[in-house]
């Protein structure tokens, strides 16, 4: 987590590196932390593992209809993502 913090100060908007911050938090059951790193994952650059990590978090939260939003988002960006279709089904 400290290397991740030292690279997004260096580079703000690596997303990747604001992705892995997400999915710690995400472990760790800091789910707010968690929303507040995947949102600005997704602001640097939009992608669907982002998207479903997002999703997550706020199924966590008990906030499905949000989740339910990621969700068809990261599909619109990856039709075919298992995770995307699983988290998606488990809600409906």
């Amino acid at each position: 987590l400290a290397e991740l913090r030292r690279t997004v100060y260096l580079s703000p908007y690596e997303a990747e590196a604001h992705l892995l911050i997400g999915r710690i938090h995400l472990r760790a059951g800091r789910t707010a932390e968690a929303v507040d790193a995947l949102k600005i994952s997704i602001w640097s650059r939009e992608s669907a593992a982002a998207r479903i990590a997002l999703a997550e978090a706020y199924l966590r939260q008990q906030n499905s209809a949000a989740a339910k939003t990621e969700l068809e988002r990261a599909l619109a960006l990856e039709p075919e993502s298992a995770d995307a279709k699983r988290l998606l089904a488990s809600i409906k």
